[in-house]
């Protein structure tokens, strides 16, 4: 599916750092720098969607920023990235999901790798 184009990301703000670039990421295809919100339903929770900030977006996923942890094979339905508003409406899962810490060794945040299935 062709949902995401470049030039549907084009309007979002872009990041440049070196966690974009991330070589761990197992994601195929082409990835977007982006910044914005993925709404997410997970499945155990259907009635409370989720948003998420966005690292970077490709076709076939995306990787997000988190608060804590979530567990590598959680299901749900990716909806939207905003303030894009683009539609996504395709079921997804958790691919992978690591702390990321500064060089002293201090928990910064989550990120997890969302796979579009």
């Amino acid at each position: 599916m062709d949902f995401i184009q470049p030039r549907s990301l084009h309007g979002m703000a872009h990041r440049s750092d070196a966690a974009s670039r991330d070589m761990s990421d197992r994601r195929d295809g082409s990835r977007h720098p982006a910044s914005g919100q993925l709404q997410v339903v997970w499945h155990h929770q259907h009635e409370m969607p989720q948003s998420y900030d966005v690292l970077d977006v490709s076709e076939h996923g995306a990787r997000i920023e988190l608060t804590c942890s979530i567990p590598e094979g959680m299901t749900g339905v990716a909806i939207s990235l905003m303030p894009a508003n683009l539609r996504i409406d395709r079921p997804a899962m958790v691919a992978w999901c690591r702390p990321v810490r500064d060089d002293r060794g201090i928990l910064r945040h989550y990120e997890a790798g969302i796979r579009f299935i």
